[in-house]
């Protein structure tokens, strides 16, 4: 306990310091005769980057035209410290001003000496033509607006209001909510494979709910603290995670248990480190290999973005009150993982005997299921149908389908197992044949286009900001990735119900692909608090009207809307 509040306490007091971005870079506007100028003040500790800055006039790059000041070297890049002056020319101006509206923008983005960089920012202003001078006035901004129904400011705002024991006992009841959630079916099936390949049934049910008891421990506490990191970049941890190589390393890892499981070869701890922990909890075998995978559970399969999650994330970002918001994390993680504990009091009641091979296969059956999962977000959809119904073969046949006993349990359990290879044939017929659809395998491509609704892509924050702040129209932006399976389910469930392709007929669609979590996309979540795909965002003239984050069913949205 105490380490848990000293890694609280210690990030806590890292970004105690950070300023907001209007504290660190303090803005002022003048003009003459002879120039327009743009003088930005610094705070102690914080630069500005020279290659960041970007000026456009009515949409037309003119960074290049204008004299920058002298900059100094910082880690061989040119910075600015305490303060950056830019001075426009009024006949540079001249050049590019139209009859109606000349718009000036200012993009810029700097870091402290600490090591946290801010999100791109931009500045924008319209420039008004007065007798032989040009005034500035701020245009709009990308608003969020402060009455906003989203989800995520409510609970934010609960959190900073109410008091934490309060607090805490609401994050412990979200919890226990999201318990009941797909997200977190798949831990059920790693957590008893585990508990099975350390032995299982021949433990007693006080050391398996103890493993079961570290491996949520494990995952609450790796949840939340990878949580506080997000909320400060502004980005997800499971989103910088997707990389191909970590995807393949963690694929690799889940192909390792099932080997195990199958009894190709043992894992186990050294000797040394196993006689360690023998003298600490008496049967100390295993708890690391758990409490590993409890990490890697909260990493790879762990809870979906949801509106709890997202505001405990946006009220540490705007509060900095790490311990607060990191404890209603571990809470709600813990809660979200009790029916885990479970798991370790129902393995203790299976009697050990030969027919706890079979028991062992399935679960090895079922890691090998987690690798192919985890792939299927690399590999074509009807690959991944092909490779799941060549599984539930092997499966079949490893679970007893041919095998000859003929007594009324072994009866009802082929049933179960045609049924499973029925299945599993269609999977592989319809991903030969190109299906993509694990619930309609058969199903191969019969949409009508005229009704599917028509999105345009956005590939940097530049493109996106502009469209917001030109646009008079109702804009949607839909943010999602490749590898985000609640995406998929939006797009070929919410977004193909004639209603909701009727509504947002009101609105320009735009798609954001979140998908390689390269620089670029990273800033845009920074810029739009989005810490996980699928988040849905609003606009009306340029103002964030209504944010939905995660799945949502088509007549739930058409109320959201209303």
């Amino acid at each position: 306990m105490r380490f848990i509040l000293f890694l609280f306490v210690f990030i806590s007091n890292s970004f105690a310091n950070f300023l907001q971005p209007s504290e660190a870079f303090k803005v002022n506007t003048t003009s003459n005769k002879q120039a327009v100028f743009i003088d930005m003040k610094l705070a102690d500790g914080i630069f500005l980057y020279k290659n960041s800055l970007k000026l456009l006039l009515n949409k037309e790059d003119i960074t290049a035209l204008v004299n920058l000041p002298q900059a100094a070297i910082k880690d061989k890049e040119e910075v600015y410290f305490n303060a950056f002056n830019l001075n426009i020319p009024k006949i540079l101006i001249d050049t590019y001003t139209q009859e109606k509206n000349t718009v000036l923008q200012f993009y810029y983005q700097g870091c402290s000496k600490e090591g946290f960089c801010y999100r791109p920012q931009q500045l924008a202003f319209s420039l008004t033509k007065n007798k032989d001078s040009y005034s500035l006035s701020p245009l709009k901004e990308i608003k969020k607006n402060a009455n906003t129904s989203s989800e995520e400011n409510l609970i934010a705002n609960f959190l900073a209001n109410e008091k934490a024991i309060f607090t805490l006992i609401s994050f412990f009841g979200y919890g226990l909510l999201l318990s009941l959630t797909p997200c977190s079916l798949p831990m059920i099936p790693i957590l008893s494979s585990l508990i099975i390949a350390k032995g299982g049934a021949k433990n007693s049910k006080k050391y398996n709910f103890f493993l079961s008891f570290i491996y949520v421990f494990s995952m609450s506490l790796t949840y939340a603290l990878a949580g506080i990191v997000a909320s400060f970049l502004g980005a997800s941890i499971q989103g910088i995670l997707q990389k191909p190589a970590v995807l393949i390393f963690f694929a690799v890892l889940f192909l390792f248990f099932a080997l195990v499981m199958f009894g190709a070869f043992r894992f186990e701890l050294p000797s040394k480190l196993q006689a360690l922990l023998q003298k600490k909890t008496n049967q100390g075998k295993g708890v690391l290999s758990i409490a590993f995978m409890g990490l890697l559970s909260a990493l790879i399969v762990g809870p979906c973005i949801s509106a709890p999650l997202a505001g405990a994330l946006l009220y540490i970002a705007d509060s900095k009150d790490v311990l607060l918001g990191g404890a209603a994390l571990f809470i709600m993680s813990f809660a979200m993982g009790l029916p885990l504990l479970l798991v370790g009091l129902g393995i203790s009641f299976i009697k050990p005997g030969i027919w706890m091979q079979k028991i062992t296969f399935f679960f090895g059956f079922v890691m090998l299921a987690m690798a192919l999962w985890i792939l299927s977000r690399l590999i074509p959809e009807n690959i991944t149908l092909l490779a799941f119904g060549i599984l539930g073969v092997f499966f079949v046949s490893f679970m007893g389908l041919f095998e000859n006993n003929e007594n009324p349990f072994t009866l009802i359990k082929k049933s179960v197992l045609i049924l499973i290879l029925t299945y599993a044939l269609s999977l592989f017929l319809g991903g030969l044949f190109g299906a993509k659809d694990f619930l309609n395998p058969f199903h191969f491509s019969n949409t009508n286009k005229e009704k599917e609704l028509d999105f345009k892509y956005l590939p940097t924050l530049q493109s996106i900001q502009e469209i917001l702040l030109e646009s008079s129209q109702k804009v949607m932006l839909d943010f999602t990735a490749t590898w985000c399976a609640n995406c998929k389910l939006l797009d070929e469930i919410t977004f193909k119900d004639e209603k909701v392709i009727e509504k947002l007929k009101e609105y320009k669609l735009f798609k954001i692909d979140l998908s390689e979590g390269n620089k670029e996309q990273l800033a845009i979540m920074k810029e739009f608090g989005v810490f996980a795909p699928p988040v849905l965002i609003f606009f009306e003239n340029g103002t964030e009207q209504l944010k939905v984050i995660g799945f949502i069913q088509a007549n739930e949205l058409l109320e959201k809307l209303q």
